[in-house]
């Protein structure tokens, strides 16, 4: 309409038109979430706190199937707990414990008579009687703490009626008071564990902040004994202003640590605090008889007789706790050994029990190994305990397996496919190049620092920080720029950055091209070249994912959410290529704007398609966040080699021909496929894991089949389950392992 109405002026209207054309298509997708409705269907306030209370709910439901199934495979009430008592810690107990909630207006409460000495079979009932409902357990290592924490979960969890808060447990060594606070610590730790998931909340963390907020969840924090010492006090301060007038808190920790963190700053606010007490001989002698088959039971005769007659001597001191118990069980009990051997005089102490009784753990929970075998599970399990796991960072997690393995190993898969793209366009000289940059610098989080999602990171967080505080502009702009979504801001600065080098470096090719190879072929070799240059600057623009993702699949929204997004890439692409026109008077960039616009759009409809949230809440398992991230991973390689295998097909088919296009098409696509920084499948968190674990199962540090390993070992009783990662059970084996066989 411009050529036929002013043909005088069709460059400059034609470059105004495109320019405006290309950021609308740049905004939509920006401004659907401002315009757009958060969810369907009813959104009143009574609609959101009936769904909020249904995620609850469900969440309930998770957590005691998670738990119910670790107390199974504890033997926890085979054939009943092993029962400890508490008494009050009188100097570290808040002296306004006893003092309910006091809201406004209200008459001050009068002093409750709650005595804080109990057992555990009635746990659930002691904790009920505090006013203030804030608890925290203590005890030495081994004493019980976090069975006791685990019992009155379940106990909390079958009295709870709908619209109470839900009782998690959380291991507390995991936060850093310094680095986040409480509340969106809290908010992680459920996302990460629980599969929360709402029609209403695409995102797990800020369903799990509504939770935190609302008061629906009871936060059960084992551990903070386990925290740096320098960061206790800072953390207990965090918790007291968490917690305000009416959230309820349990929380654990070993005295010494605890009662050092309140001299250097506060206790739990009328928080009740007991120390846990040493197991009695009488309960100890009756739970390891009727623990063990009558025809072996005569073994702890001459144990029991030692201990009556020397009540403090190594054994019956070694013997208090319910670890070294249950190791006794496990090692004497339920299986055909000789209980005497406690006895032997090089034992002269109780540490000297304890360490024996750790030495013979794996024999006890392998018996059906042979005994090079149970070696090798002595290795295996000390390798764990060294660079997967440790005193400051206790959690086993399979996706922290590539950390243990050279980085140039982990990343070498992706170097090899990468050059391979970049070497068809630019020659062996930069394939060379690309490769060692990428050994050198890809996956060290040093490096990563200085790309451009690194650099600007921090003034974009300092940046919204100020802005969600900016009241009415805020509220107009957080949803605008789409601060909301999972993925960070800087994160898709930096990716749009890219596209931008590489869409630019591909229409300056086509130009000069263009003028003596004519318009086919110079689409075809932009094309290439921006694919090459996009690829390659991806490993400078954005950092490699660390956590586990998944996708989920739901057709009706999703073919909507797809289809729009695929609408926004062509606008966009006409746009640019609208603009391109203007400029140079020729239809090349009109073509090349078409075919890159409706690339990126299948590709970012394709992924909002895989990743709509359901109505479900599910506890996660190390297996299923593997298996989720195996599919996400899948999915987006699948993606690329269709969506930019097509393209480059189509664009080097109109230049040279089907089967001239036939090597371009299978190198780019596969080469996105596997080697694309964002999206590739060796440079996902499953594909670098998949590297990690071939190589270190080669040097014979892991076993090849490791996540079977892990299950096996979790069913026998070494590890424990903690949402979706293992940690060790015994903190006491774990230390064992680290300083005797290092």
């Amino acid at each position: 309409m411009i050529f036929f109405v002013r043909q005088d002026q069709t460059a400059g209207w034609g470059a105004v038109l495109g320019v405006l054309t290309a950021a609308a298509g740049l905004l939509l997708s920006q401004l659907e979430r401002f315009l757009g409705p958060r969810g369907g269907g009813d959104s009143s306030p009574r609609s959101e706190a009936d769904a909020l209370l249904r995620v609850a709910d469900q969440l309930a439901v998770a957590v005691r199937e998670q738990w119910e199934e670790e107390v199974d495979l504890r033997k926890l009430n085979d054939p009943w707990p092993l029962d400890v008592g508490w008494t009050k810690e009188e100097e570290l107990t808040d002296p306004l414990y006893a003092l309910p909630a006091v809201r406004p207006g209200d008459a001050r409460a009068a002093r409750a008579d709650v005595p804080l000495d109990g057992d555990l079979a009635r746990v659930a009932d002691f904790f009920g009687s505090l006013p203030g409902g804030r608890l925290v357990i203590l005890g030495p290592l081994g004493s019980g703490k976090s069975v006791l924490a685990l019992t009155l979960l379940l106990d909390l969890l079958e009295r709870r009626v709908p619209g109470q808060p839900v009782p998690v447990l959380i291991p507390l060594n995991r936060w850093d008071p310094g680095e986040i606070p409480l509340n969106e610590w809290l908010a992680d730790q459920l996302a990460t564990s629980y599969q929360l998931g709402s029609p209403r909340h695409r995102d797990a963390r800020e369903l799990a902040r509504r939770l935190l907020h609302d008061n629906l969840i009871l936060p059960i924090l084992d551990g903070l004994d386990e925290l740096a010492e320098p960061t206790r006090p800072q953390a207990i301060a965090d918790v007291n202003g968490w917690l305000g007038r009416d959230r309820q808190i349990v929380l654990t920790s070993r005295p010494n640590e605890y009662r050092a963190a309140v001299l250097a700053g506060d206790a739990v606010t009328r928080g009740a605090a007991v120390v846990l007490q040493p197991l009695g001989r009488e309960r100890v002698e009756r739970y390891l008889r009727e623990t063990t088959a009558r025809l072996r039971v005569h073994h702890w005769d001459p144990v029991f007789a030692e201990m009556r007659a020397n009540p403090e001597g190594p054994v019956a001191s070694a013997l208090r706790t319910p670890l070294m118990v249950a190791l006794a069980r496990a090692i004497y009990g339920d299986q055909p050994g000789d209980a005497a051997a406690l006895l032997q005089p090089r034992l002269a102490t109780a540490e000297l029990v304890e360490e024996h009784l750790l030495g013979e753990l794996i024999r006890a929970v392998y018996p059906d190994k042979r005994r090079d075998l149970q070696d090798d599970i002595q290795v295996w399990l000390t390798f764990l305990a060294r660079n997967l796991s440790g005193r400051d960072q206790p959690d086993i997690a399979w996706w922290h397996l590539e950390a243990a393995a050279p980085a140039a190993v982990v990343h070498a898969p992706a170097a090899v496919v990468g050059a391979c793209v970049v070497g068809f366009v630019f020659g062996p000289v930069a394939a060379l190049v690309f490769a060692v940059a990428v050994l050198l610098l890809a996956g060290g989080r040093r490096t990563e620092r200085w790309s451009v999602e690194g650099v600007l990171k921090g003034p974009m967080n300092a940046w919204l920080r100020g802005l969600k505080k900016s009241g009415t502009r805020g509220w107009l702009l957080v949803p605008l720029i789409g601060l909301d979504d999972r993925t960070p801001l800087e994160r898709r600065l930096a990716l749009g950055l890219g596209r931008v080098v590489g869409m630019g470096a591909g229409l300056v090719q086509g130009f000069v091209v263009y003028q003596t190879g004519g318009l086919y072929r110079a689409v075809a070799e932009g094309v290439g070249l921006g694919l090459a240059v996009g690829l390659a600057d991806g490993y400078l623009t954005i950092s490699t994912r660390s956590e586990p993702s998944e996708v989920r699949f739901a057709s009706r929204r999703g073919v909507t959410a797809f289809a729009r997004h695929v609408a926004i890439g062509c606008v966009t692409g006409v746009g640019v290529g609208v603009t391109a026109w203007a400029i140079s008077s020729s239809w090349f960039g009109v073509l090349v704007g078409i075919l890159v616009g409706l690339a990126f759009g299948v590709i970012d409809g394709l992924n909002i398609w895989l990743d709509v949230s359901t109505d479900v809440t599910l506890a996660l398992s190390p297996r299923s966040t593997r298996r989720a991230e195996r599919l996400a991973a899948l999915a987006r390689s699948v993606t690329l080699v269709t969506t930019i295998g097509v393209t480059t097909g189509i664009a080097y088919t109109f230049a040279y021909g089907v089967r001239a296009a036939v090597l371009p098409a299978a190198i780019f696509g596969l080469g996105y496929a596997l080697a694309d920084h964002l999206m590739g499948l060796t440079t996902s968190v499953w594909g670098r894991y998949v590297v990690a674990k071939a190589w270190l199962a080669l040097l014979g540090r892991l076993p090849w089949q490791f996540m079977n390993f892990l299950d096996d070992t979790h069913r026998r009783g070494l590890l424990r389950r903690a949402g979706a990662v293992y940690q060790f059970r015994h903190v006491r084996f774990q230390e064992y392992l680290l300083t005797r066989h290092n």
